[in-house]
């Protein structure tokens, strides 16, 4: 009977107020990454060959940049990125279709914790750990910084405790 009573207190307290900017804050970062995806799959698409050779000169001009101030550590980071980016254009429609199933996926979770289901939560998780790990799917891990991996998941923790600071609140 107390269960009930207690269930019934916590279905009428409104939604925590930190909960609710977490939630319109990944409403807004998914919402623009889905929009986004979207136009790059459907209206941008694959680069040109034009395209990639102005970007690889692009690189090569930082490169040569950073080489002549002596820089060596981002001049690795940069050949990196350049490779990086010419595999993501390699494989631009499996990295458009697994980014907006990620993004929806994430989406999807936030709707859920709004609405006060913990799967929403473990669907949160689900998310950042297909946002960190994604790439790897369709870039060689030779060609990923770390820096991005070790920023996206730091990231992820952080917004992953936050939300979990709510769990109190989402209890269907």
């Amino acid at each position: 009977m107390t269960d009930t009573l207690d269930a019934l207190n916590k279905e009428n307290q409104p939604r925590p107020k930190f909960l609710t900017v977490l939630c319109i804050l990944t409403f807004i970062a998914t919402g623009a990454n889905l929009v986004t995806g979207l136009f790059n799959l459907v209206i941008t698409g694959k680069q040109s060959e034009e395209q990639m050779l102005e970007m690889k000169v692009q690189y090569a001009e930082s490169i040569s940049g950073l080489r002549d101030a002596g820089m060596h550590g981002f001049v690795d980071l940069m050949e990196k990125l350049d490779r990086m980016t010419t595999e993501i254009n390699d494989n631009f429609y499996m990295a458009a279709i697994i980014s907006l199933i990620t993004v929806g996926i994430g989406l999807y979770a936030a709707l859920k914790m709004w609405k006060g289901f913990k799967v929403g939560f473990h669907l949160y998780i689900v998310y950042n750990l297909l946002a960190v790990a994604g790439i790897y799917l369709y870039v060689s891990p030779a060609n990923i910084p770390s820096f991005v991996v070790i920023f996206n998941l730091i990231l992820s923790a952080i917004f992953v405790f936050m939300y979990s600071r709510n769990l109190h609140w989402i209890t269907k």
